[in-house]
């Protein structure tokens, strides 16, 4: 007899369970265990956490797939929170931050259930040089699955618009620094450009950015490529921003700068990459798992290195705020005037 079991992300094998606290029938098709999946990324403005239904059954597993029932817990029945620690003592740092189910992102089509489909949400901004442990609460049944990382980097992304030192020129930047275990070669790594920028209404201020994955060369020739920037000359820039960014009534922005950044992947989530590649040489793989006390899935951490903060010439800013991609969008020029539809 064969067991399949139904997971929106990868086949988790009968083996795995076996280190779980909790004991419970694997062939009931009425029982399951909670996937969780939570990558955190201290340069990212928000953080996310899916948690979904895990399970064996006897029958084909796309029989299950359609209905939403099976993959998605009621969100009312679970609470998600993240609590910060000092990495010298252990103590708790502060309360515990709240996650909030938000259906902001849509699933990706498939043979799995999109109705019903929720992930959970954060903005409080995180900081790389505390371990953070993540609880998933279930409410109705009184069981609580953890897992502790510490996640890579050093600046968040707070530090991006209060104290980050652009430069127009690369060898005048002061690199950001990081204790990684692997070759930081840019080429060696996702490579991606964000644009930062400042959004304002009558009622808030928010900071936002946007970003593309492109290739870099090698690290000797950076120097030449991020100071020249021949995209913000051919328009690249201009076009992509108006493309990303929406035009509209009664905002006001002010642009931030040009990051250039490697995209790096803490030690749990290489190994969880690795162990789901297929290999022809075994039958069997076992799964990564370190969520703990009757959960499976992965606690890891991202984190995108800044190689060059690029701070944006006076006529740049003016092409921006005046250009035909851009004007609508209500950038101030470099003396703080604004020309764009949005005023």
């Amino acid at each position: 007899m064969s067991f399949t079991r139904l997971s929106l992300l990868t086949l988790v094998t009968a083996m795995s369970l076996a280190s779980c606290d909790e004991s419970f029938d694997p062939t009931a098709p009425t029982d399951s265990t909670p996937y969780v999946l939570c990558i955190l990324n201290p340069k990212d403005s928000a953080q996310y956490v899916r948690v979904q239904r895990s399970y064996i059954c006897q029958e084909n597993a796309y029989n299950f797939s359609s209905n939403s029932d099976s993959l998605y817990y009621p969100k009312d029945e679970i609470e998600v929170y993240l609590t910060r620690f000092d990495t010298l003592d252990g103590s708790m740092m502060e309360d515990p931050i709240r996650f909030y189910p938000t259906d902001e992102i849509s699933k990706d089509s498939g043979a799995f259930a999109s109705i019903g489909h929720y992930l959970f949400k954060t903005t409080e901004p995180v900081y790389a040089e505390f371990d953070y442990e993540l609880s998933i609460v279930f409410t109705r049944d009184g069981k609580t699955i953890t897992s502790r990382i510490q996640p890579l980097g050093s600046w968040n992304f707070l530090h991006a618009y209060t104290r980050e030192q652009r430069k127009t020129k690369y060898n005048w930047y002061l690199p950001e620094r990081i204790d990684y275990f692997m070759d930081l070669t840019p080429n060696r790594h996702p490579q991606l450009t964000r644009f930062l920028y400042t959004e304002m209404s009558a009622h808030d201020t928010v900071n936002k950015y946007i970003e593309y994955f492109h290739k870099y060369d090698e690290l000797s020739n950076l120097s030449d490529e991020l100071e020249g920037q021949s995209f913000l000359g051919d328009d690249f820039l201009y076009r992509f921003i108006a493309k990303e960014i929406p035009v509209k009534q009664g905002i006001r922005r002010l642009a931030v700068g040009v990051d250039f950044m490697i995209q790096l992947a803490d030690s749990n989530l290489i190994l969880y990459k690795r162990v789901q590649e297929p290999d022809t040489r075994f039958f069997y793989t076992p799964e990564f798992n370190n969520i703990r006390n009757g959960g499976v899935g992965l606690f890891a951490s991202r984190y995108k290195l800044t190689l060059f903060g690029k701070a944006l010439k006076p006529n740049e800013i003016d092409s921006l705020s005046m250009g035909k991609y851009t004007r609508m969008l209500n950038f101030a020029d470099s003396r703080g005037e604004f020309h764009g539809g949005g005023n």
